[in-house]
C-alpha cells in the first residue's frame, strides 16, 4: 500500500518524462484545503513583513505567510520532487493564481529560464543552470500547482499540451507588449506574441484539461506548454504554485528587480528555501526562517 508521502513510482517518473507533468495527487482533504487557504488569506492580510508591496506581482508569499511557509515543504510534495530532482532541492519562487468569475484564460506559454523584462531588448534570465543541460537525466525546475478550490473546466482549470516540453513552441527571449484593451492573458499581455510558428494551433494538439479537487496538486516542468481556461462560472478558482530547482542553479544572478505585467518590485527581499538535502554550492541566499521568524522545515531523507 502506498502512502501520501511516498515518492513517485518508476511508472510515474517515466510519465513525467514523456508528458511534462504528472498528477494530480492528494495533499489535503477538500474541506481542509479551503480552511488552510482562509487561514493563509488572513495571515497575508495582517502581515507586517510583506516581501513587497505589489498586488499584481503576487510572488513569494511563502516568505511572510507561515501557512504557506509550511506548505512548500510538505513531505507529500518534497518526496515526489526527489524522484525527479534528487535529494538536494530549493524552493526559489511561489505564485498565487486567483481567477475570478469572468476572468480570461491564461494563454498557452512555456518557459525555462524565466526571462525578465517586457518591452526591453536586453533579456536577463531569472535562472542560470550551472550544469550541463545536455544531460537529459538532469531536470530543470519543477513547479507544483496546488488547488485550494475546485479547478474545473468552467472556472479555469490548468491545461497542458502533452509532451510539448520536448521542443520549443514559444520564444521566451521575445518581449511582451502591453495592450490594456486586450481581454486575454495577464493584464493586457498576450502570450501568442511569443509563438514561434504563427500557423501552429495549440488547440489541435494533445491538450489535457487538468481538473482538480481542492487539496490536490500536480507537478510539471515549465517547458511543457501550459495555460488555463477562462472562468465562465460564478466560482473563484484558487491555485498556488511553488517552484523548485536544484542548488547548482543560480537564481536571479544578474537581476535585482522584476518588471512584469505593468508593475515593478525590488528583489532585495528575495531568498531561497532549502526543502531537502544540502546546498553545496552557495550560489544563492538561503533562508532558514521566513520574514516572521518561522523556521522552514527541511524534509528528512527518505
Amino acid at each position: 500500500m502506498t502512502s501520501l508521502t511516498d515518492g513517485l513510482t518508476a511508472e510515474q517518473v517515466q510519465f513525467f518524462k514523456d508528458n511534462g507533468y504528472v498528477g494530480p495527487f492528494d495533499l489535503y482533504e477538500p474541506g481542509e484545503a479551503q480552511k488552510i487557504w482562509s487561514k493563509a488569506m488572513i495571515e497575508m492580510a495582517l502581515s507586517k513583513n510583506k516581501p513587497h508591496n505589489s498586488t499584481i506581482i503576487n510572488y513569494d508569499r511563502h516568505l511572510d505567510c507561515d501557512t504557506l511557509s509550511e506548505h512548500i515543504s510538505r513531505p507529500e510534495i518534497v518526496n515526489k520532487l526527489r524522484s525527479l530532482l534528487g535529494e538536494d532541492i530549493i524552493c526559489w519562487k511561489s505564485n498565487i493564481f486567483q481567477k475570478q468569475p469572468g476572468d480570461a484564460g491564461t494563454g498557452w506559454h512555456q518557459v525555462e529560464k524565466y526571462i525578465v523584462g517586457e518591452t526591453t531588448t536586453a533579456a536577463t534570465p531569472s535562472l542560470n543552470f550551472a550544469y550541463s543541460r545536455d544531460d537529459d537525466t538532469v531536470l530543470q525546475d519543477v513547479s507544483v500547482w496546488t488547488a485550494f478550490s475546485p479547478a474545473r473546466r468552467e472556472n479555469g482549470c490548468l491545461r497542458f499540451i502533452r509532451g510539448s516540453q520536448k521542443r520549443w513552441f514559444y520564444d521566451e527571449n521575445r518581449r511582451l507588449h502591453k495592450s490594456p484593451e486586450r481581454k486575454t492573458d495577464f493584464f493586457g499581455y498576450d502570450y501568442s506574441e511569443l509563438q514561434i510558428d504563427p500557423s501552429w494551433d495549440p488547440e489541435k494538439d494533445d491538450v489535457v484539461d487538468m481538473e482538480m479537487e481542492p487539496g490536490q496538486f500536480v507537478l510539471f516542468v515549465e517547458k511543457c506548454v501550459h495555460g488555463s481556461l477562462p472562468n465562465i462560472s460564478d466560482q473563484t478558482r484558487l491555485g498556488y504554485a511553488s517552484r523548485y530547482v536544484i542548488p547548482q542553479t543560480k537564481v536571479y544572478e544578474h537581476v535585482d528587480r522584476l518588471v512584469e505585467f505593468g508593475d515593478e518590485i525590488s528583489l532585495d527581499y528575495h531568498g531561497c528555501v532549502l526543502v531537502s538535502g544540502e546546498d553545496r554550492y552557495g550560489y544563492n541566499r538561503i533562508y532558514t526562517e521566513n520574514l516572521n521568524g518561522y523556521e522552514f522545515r527541511r524534509v528528512a531523507n527518505a
